[in-house]
């Protein structure tokens, strides 16, 4: 298992830390792109990747939650699931990174 940071529009003071599988980890550019190409179809009633907006519609959500709750349901199976280690922290150089 290896960490990783997800940064948000390159807030690094704000910063989610993740444990994901080693293959995870290995390939995550491939299955980042995988994740926000499945996400418009995510189902809308899903608070997870959709809030419903006041005027009727809805908005897309790309939090790490949704992200993980993907993960663990598309690629982890087999090897363990990944999990949020620590949200809205600093992030740290050390271990890989999601830029978002």
């Amino acid at each position: 298992m290896k960490y990783l940071n997800i940064i948000y529009e390159e807030c690094y003071d704000d910063a989610d830390i993740i444990c994901v599988p080693d293959s995870i980890y290995d390939n995550i550019k491939e299955i980042v792109t995988q994740f926000l190409n499945w996400l418009p179809d995510a189902p809308k009633t899903d608070p997870d990747y959709w809030w419903l907006r006041e005027d009727g519609n809805y908005g897309q959500i790309l939090e790490t939650v949704g992200f993980i709750k993907w993960l663990n349901n598309t690629h982890c199976q087999n090897e363990g699931n990944a999990f949020i280690v620590k949200q809205n922290t600093n992030w740290d150089p050390e271990f890989g990174r999601i830029d978002w």
